[in-house]
């Protein structure tokens, strides 16, 4: 088991949930603790609690907006952040199928209930894929916002 995969299984025994794994995750890449965004991230849990989206994909477009996004009004988006956006929403789209939908609701059913080695492997498997993006992008993962200007 590697690192990340302890990691994700620590936070899930903690009571947080995908979206905010994924959020955690990227904190600790930059050495950074937020509790209010971690706190905000709760509300993606579940697919926004209706079953809708995954929350590991609405957890990493945040992650992604993270790096790359508009957060003051001195500050402009990254070139690059619609592209960001679309190349993993496309990988995760295009995995979906092996987990059962983009949704959490037909994730859950396609997988015979909530079982935590499904979600786990899917936030690693994002995981992988929004470094891969970021790297892509010349975003360091370890730098905030207000460090980085690649794309």
């Amino acid at each position: 088991m590697d690192e990340t995969a302890l990691r994700i299984m620590q936070l899930a025994a903690q009571g947080f949930c995908c979206s905010q794994i994924m959020i955690k995750l990227s904190l600790d890449d930059m050495d950074e603790e937020n509790v209010p965004l971690v706190r905000a991230m709760a509300g993606l849990c579940e697919g926004s609690s209706t079953g809708d989206l995954c929350g590991v994909a609405s957890g990493a477009a945040c992650v992604l907006a993270l790096y790359a996004a508009k957060g003051s009004v001195d500050e402009q988006a990254l070139d690059c952040y619609p592209l960001l956006l679309a190349q993993f929403m496309d990988w995760f789209k295009g995995s979906a199928d092996s987990w059962g939908g983009i949704r959490c609701d037909d994730i859950i059913a396609f997988n015979g209930g909530r079982k935590p080695e499904v979600c786990g492997d899917i936030m690693l498997r994002a995981r992988e894929t929004l470094l891969g993006v970021l790297a892509e992008n010349n975003i360091d993962p370890s730098l905030p916002r207000e460090q980085t200007g690649a794309c």
